[in-house]
């Protein structure tokens, strides 16, 4: 019986162990759909009156400290019962209004994201754009993704392709949550151990654990 509820507990160390390292890796948001968020948090200011607090947390997701602190300065206005945000042509501290599509653009260099779009086309609607692109940096800070500046004129160095040729690199944001550390370890261990479950010849390891 002692046997039976060791491989017990051998299996199931391994299978959900296993699976715990499938579904850390699958913890990624992609960038646009990051920024994205980011701007609809924005918008979404406009809709009622809110605390300040209320405010600062909801943007404390996206946003570096020192970004809310400049935003909050520029549009946010104290109303009768809290803070609210109001429109205007041509707002500072706003996230640009990207397609999210293929016209998006998405850039790693070092610890920096550059998520930018050429903007020349979108002139019709009350936004008028002055640089033909504009785009947003993401920075990591203490291992978690923060938007830090709008960038209102890209610059070259930006769109210009890289000349190094680079590994290919998702371009997602790792869950803050994730710890690397650990999983690589994890994975070091429980990678012989799964190729032996799945191959069906467990017994003998068993065998040999269970003397």
């Amino acid at each position: 019986m002692k046997k039976v509820i060791l491989a017990v507990i051998i299996f199931n160390f391994i299978f959900f162990g296993f699976n715990s390292l499938v579904i850390a890796k699958e913890k990624s948001i992609p960038f646009k759909q990051f920024v994205q968020a980011a701007f609809h948090t924005q918008v979404v200011l406009s809709e009622k009156e809110r605390s300040l607090k209320n405010v600062e947390e909801m943007l404390s997701n996206y946003f570096t400290k020192e970004f809310i602190s400049q935003f909050n300065m520029e549009n946010l206005v104290k109303t009768k019962n809290g803070y609210q945000t109001f429109g205007s042509d041509f707002p500072l501290y706003y996230i640009p209004f990207f397609s999210y599509d293929e016209r998006t653009k998405v850039k790693k260099i070092g610890r920096k994201v550059y998520v930018y779009e050429n903007m020349a086309k979108k002139d019709a609607g009350p936004v008028v754009y002055k640089n033909d692109y504009q785009g947003v940096r993401i920075t990591n800070i203490n291992g978690k993704w923060k938007i830090d500046e709008i960038l209102y004129s890209v610059p070259d160095s930006i769109l210009q392709p890289s000349s190094v040729p680079k590994k290919k690199t998702s371009n997602t944001i790792k869950s803050n949550s994730l710890n690397t550390k650990n999983n690589s370890n994890a994975s070091f261990f429980l990678q012989p151990l799964t190729a032996l479950i799945m191959s069906g010849n467990i017994g003998p390891f068993l065998s040999v654990m269970l003397r």
